[in-house]
């Protein structure tokens, strides 16, 4: 009868523990999954940005414009230009704007623009990116356009207007 109890007790033991970690594992999963979640606001225009201490905007001829804060310090403005669609970001925090393109790698490409160093990337998903740093503020122009010369092209037009303010 020692036996049994003693089993038995063993085995709820073993039940509960297995259950509560279990229960670790969710709650270790979920708090993942919580760090990852944006916070997108919508703005109405580009001075929406000024209090980051970030000025960008859409280009002049620039189609569907929306402009967005992200978790209170990445400034971001989707818009079409040319045929194509891009997503301008901006931040004094680097790792924050390239945790958007998970894993992704230098495809060569690089240039220098008004003697800034332009980064040219590539995510594992095929999304195109340059990235930049003026001051301290790093910039990012993505897209999945075909043609690298349109992505590079307007990143350097950016890069001017950005100098010569």
């Amino acid at each position: 009868m020692t036996r049994i109890f003693i089993s038995l007790i063993t085995c709820a033991f073993l039940f509960a523990v297995s259950c509560s970690n279990d229960e670790n594992k969710k709650t270790r999963n979920n708090d993942n999954i919580s760090e990852n979640v944006l916070d997108y606001v919508q703005m109405d225009s580009p001075n929406s940005f000024i209090p980051l201490g970030i000025k960008i905007s859409a280009p002049e001829d620039s189609l569907n414009a929306k402009y967005f804060i992200i978790n209170k310090d990445i400034a971001e403005i989707d818009f079409d230009y040319m045929n194509n669609s891009y997503i301008y970001r901006a931040s004094k925090n680097s790792n924050n704007l390239l945790s958007f393109y998970g894993d992704y790698k230098n495809s060569g490409k690089n240039f220098i623009e008004d003697d800034i160093n332009v980064e040219y990337n590539i995510s594992s998903n095929g999304e195109k990116f340059t990235l930049w740093r003026i001051d301290d503020i790093y910039y990012i122009l993505s897209s999945k356009a075909e043609d690298d010369a349109d992505l590079t092209n307007l990143s350097s037009i950016y890069i001017k207007f950005i100098n010569n303010k």
